[in-house]
């Protein structure tokens, strides 16, 4: 019995393991894995199940679309078996590409140059004007020179500007610390700040002026000043009520603006504003020429054009772009010269505003020509909108205007460098048809629109503007040589005839033999 046992091969848990495995594999020739298998091999797409009418992952069913029948079910083929799809075996393509909006990112400070620029070295507390520099050195340990050297980092500058932003001016109090004598020059003062917003130009000012900032953070030379970022105390928009009169109420300083021409007032000018590459000929103020007198800057400008296409002619390809440019600006101001008329900084009263408060949408935003009245200290100044300025600048006026509130002031040199100048800009009042400024109609005007927004004081009154370009008259007759000049009265006892107004006899030419006769004076003594 134990022999027969030995005989027989004992069957282990491997060798049924073997045997199920075998068992599955050879099951698994009657199923469609094996052909998935080879398909996936040979990179060949999956086919759907004849029944199921499912898409393969990659495509979707085409949409039907209006006005177009459905598609025809296809007959089955001879043999019974539905056909293949042949979308099976077109490739996969994008239905449609879906275009995302622009993203905008906020402007960054550029990177700091990497070299120094050629040329003279500057300290640097004179390249900072208008910075309050603070200057720090950290010494810290660190290895070999040889290996310090390598880094940049080891050795570097790191520049940080700190700027506070201000606020608004808003209160009647905060106001009259500026100008005490407001209150009194405007009587409707305090209904006017309860009836103030702060405009939205304001914060567009101070936006701008960041913008500047940053553009500009690599060159301290070109970098905003500390005067020049904190020029506008701020900017008000008032309705008075009852008259509904606008007032647009920007708190600044004044700088001064030298610009402008007008060939039928003004025939000639200086040669140093002639030759002036910096002197600009025209304002945003303009009306069309009334004579056919020149514009004195005609013939600079356009010698100043014939010079440019002379340069253009054996310039460098580098600079033949810059140079097509200026000779485009050449042409653009000569054709404005002789078409139009501008207000003249050195006659004219007038304010400049900055591009992006003037001609907008706004019910408050000035035009070009629009009345505007000047405070500083107890006086009244009418002057017209006459000129844009840059966007992140406010408070110019022409030399005009700047040298009557102070005499020292000059092209370089402003007549208020603290924010107490009001300017009062009353929207929406320019006159229907542009024109040279008629100073008496400028006053009466101005005094019309003070008195919608509450009048001025009984002891303040309007500065009345000369015209230094309206035709002089003749001058008087000199009275004759030797003595004391006589009256009319004396002549006409002298003549004996009280009513008499001939005119006396001439005095006839003294030849050079002859010598004058003594006189009156001279014989007396």
């Amino acid at each position: 019995m134990k022999a027969h046992r030995r005989g027989i091969p004992r069957l282990t848990w491997f060798k049924l393991a073997v045997c199920i495995c075998l068992a599955a594999m050879a099951a698994s020739l009657f199923t469609p894995y094996p052909a998935q298998l080879i398909r996936a091999l040979k990179g060949e797409p999956e086919q759907a199940p004849p029944d199921s009418g499912a898409c393969t992952p990659h495509e979707s069913p085409p949409a039907e679309q209006a006005g177009q029948d459905a598609p025809a079910a296809t007959a089955p083929s001879a043999s019974g078996k539905e056909p293949e799809d042949e979308r099976l075996y077109i490739p996969w393509t994008p239905e449609r590409t879906i275009a995302l909006p622009t993203v905008q990112y906020p402007p960054f400070p550029p990177v700091l140059p990497t070299k120094p620029a050629e040329g003279a070295m500057t300290h640097i507390y004179e390249l900072s004007r208008g910075l309050n520099l603070k200057t720090q050195v950290n010494f810290q340990p660190g290895t070999l020179a040889s290996r310090d050297r390598e880094t940049k980092s080891n050795y570097q500058m790191t520049i940080s500007l700190n700027v506070k932003q201000p606020k608004a001016l808003m209160k009647k109090e905060d106001i009259l610390k500026l100008n005490p004598k407001l209150e009194t020059m405007l009587p409707g003062l305090s209904t006017l700040f309860r009836n103030a917003r702060v405009s939205p130009y304001y914060g567009q000012i101070y936006v701008r002026k960041q913008t500047e900032i940053r553009k500009n953070l690599a060159s301290l030379l070109k970098l905003l000043d500390r005067h020049n970022y904190y020029d506008t105390e701020t900017i008000l928009e008032i309705a008075y009520p009852g008259t509904g009169r606008k007032l647009l109420w920007l708190q600044s300083e004044m700088d001064v603006v030298s610009d402008g021409s007008d060939g039928d007032r003004l025939t000639a000018m200086p040669d140093k504003i002639l030759k002036s590459s910096f002197y600009q000929p025209s304002t945003s103020y303009r009306w069309k020429k009334r004579t056919d007198k020149p514009n004195p800057l005609l013939k600079p400008w356009q010698q100043r054009l014939a010079s440019y296409k002379k340069t253009l002619e054996k310039a460098p390809s580098a600079e033949k772009t810059a140079l097509r440019r200026k000779i485009d600006h050449a042409e653009r101001v000569i054709e404005e010269l002789k078409r139009y008329s501008f207000l003249i900084s050195e006659y004219d009263p007038f304010i400049v505003v900055p591009l992006g408060i003037v001609n907008q949408s706004s019910p408050f935003s000035p035009q070009f020509g629009d009345y505007a009245v000047v405070i500083v200290g107890d006086k009244l100044y009418p002057a017209l909108v006459g000129d844009a300025g840059p966007r992140y600048k406010t408070g110019e006026g022409s030399l005009r205007l700047s040298r009557e509130i102070n005499p020292k002031a000059g092209p370089y040199s402003r007549p208020v460098s603290d924010l107490k100048v009001s300017y009062l800009i009353f929207p929406g009042s320019a006159e229907p048809e542009a024109g040279p400024p008629d100073y008496e109609k400028l006053t009466a005007r101005c005094r019309e629109l003070l008195n919608e927004i509450g009048g001025t004081g009984k002891e303040f009154k309007l500065h009345q503007w000369e015209d230094l370009l309206a035709p002089k008259p003749p001058p008087a007759p000199k009275p004759e040589s030797g003595g004391a000049a006589e009256t009319s009265a004396d002549k006409r006892k002298k003549e004996g005839t009280p009513g008499n107004k001939s005119e006396p006899d001439a005095v006839p030419a003294v030849s050079p033999q002859t010598q004058p006769a003594p006189s009156a004076a001279k014989n007396a003594a």
